[in-house]
């Protein structure tokens, strides 16, 4: 079974260092990403990833199965809060400050959606997944810029666990992109936008 690998050397350096951290980037192959309580068995098209040489691991924290690659933001970011509870709070505090950056570059309509999704016209945009120590934070999403939704039918099974907005929809009905959403700006200048305003804002989530 793969090591915990996605983004786990950030929480290692905020366990060391105590200093807030974050990271967003564009991934630069293809992997799928089970959560902690993730099936390979049940929640991955494992011949599929075989044959393409796609592999797969895990993250900490909840959340479902998800395939990361070029054309998405990939956000980390570890603090502490103050309060051992209120993930869903933390989870909507951060899941705005992702709101106010892609405004800042034209984006408008992004709504929540879900247990903790962001969604546009209805359609999944943003998943995320929260990891938690008594007073670490530990949250980790994926917006999808330009990526090729295909990719997530061939890899991914349908989830057993689904929001209610989901409403039945495939991999490729449910989810959208931003190019598809009519924004032509790249995943650099959304990452860009990001990382100002995660980083400032971050260390004072309490």
């Amino acid at each position: 079974m793969p090591e915990l690998t996605v983004n786990e050397d950030l929480l290692q350096l905020y366990q060391r260092t105590g200093v807030p951290a974050s990271r967003i980037y564009e991934p630069d192959t293809l992997c799928a990403v089970l959560g902690a309580a993730g099936r390979p068995e049940q929640d991955l098209l494992l011949d599929a990833l075989a044959a393409d040489n796609v592999p797969w691991m895990r993250r900490r924290g909840g959340g479902g199965t998800v395939v990361l690659g070029p054309g998405q933001a990939v956000i980390a970011a570890v603090t502490e809060v103050s309060s051992p509870f209120r993930n869903k709070e933390y989870a909507a505090a951060i899941n705005g400050w992702i709101v106010e950056a892609l405004s800042g570059v034209g984006v408008e309509g992004i709504h929540p959606a879900g247990i903790s999704d962001l969604a546009i016209r209805e359609k999944k945009i943003v998943g995320t997944s929260i990891y938690r120590t008594r007073l670490v934070l530990f949250y980790q999403a994926s917006l999808l810029v330009d990526t090729d939704i295909s990719l997530f039918t061939r890899y991914l099974s349908m989830p057993s666990k689904v929001p209610d907005y989901r409403r039945g929809r495939t991999h490729e009905q449910f989810c959208t992109t931003l190019a598809r959403e009519g924004y032509s700006g790249g995943v650099r200048q959304v990452i860009d936008a990001l990382q100002g305003v995660i980083s400032a804002r971050l260390p004072h989530l309490k």
